[in-house]
């Protein structure tokens, strides 16, 4: 059984955030979505620009999506949360402030699934990442 990291998830949540959809967003999954950009422009800017341009530019992700797929986003994401301690704290921050949020938590798993295939399990109920 396979489960979504935080870093997938935290990925997906600001990437919805920062393209004002129509989800519905907490004030504390918005609060943690703009913590981690700040940290990400401040020690990965290549990562939050990378995000930034996805959002903003959807098509990028089916015309790039070797540079600007999820899956990339959330490997570089990931990839920073595993060098610097104050990125992963944020990126559990918001993980856990999506999975606070049952609707969004269930979208986000939705949003998951079409990336990376249908994945059984869905959330870890545990949300632990070896940073």
């Amino acid at each position: 059984m396979e489960f979504f990291t935080a870093g997938a998830i935290a990925t997906l949540a600001v990437t919805k955030v920062i393209e004002k959809t129509s989800e519905i967003f907490t004030e504390k999954v918005v609060e943690e979505a703009g913590k981690l950009m700040q940290l990400l422009k401040r020690k990965s800017p290549d990562t939050a620009s990378a995000i930034e341009l996805a959002a903003q530019h959807p098509e990028l992700v089916e015309r790039q999506p070797e540079d600007y797929g999820q899956a990339v986003l959330v490997e570089k994401v990931e990839s920073a949360a595993k060098s610097d301690s104050e990125i992963a704290l944020a990126v559990q921050a918001l993980a856990d402030a999506v999975k606070s949020q049952p609707q969004t938590s269930q979208n986000i798993t939705n949003m998951a699934e079409k990336i990376y295939g249908n994945i059984q399990g869905g959330f870890n109920p545990n949300l632990t990442q070896n940073f």
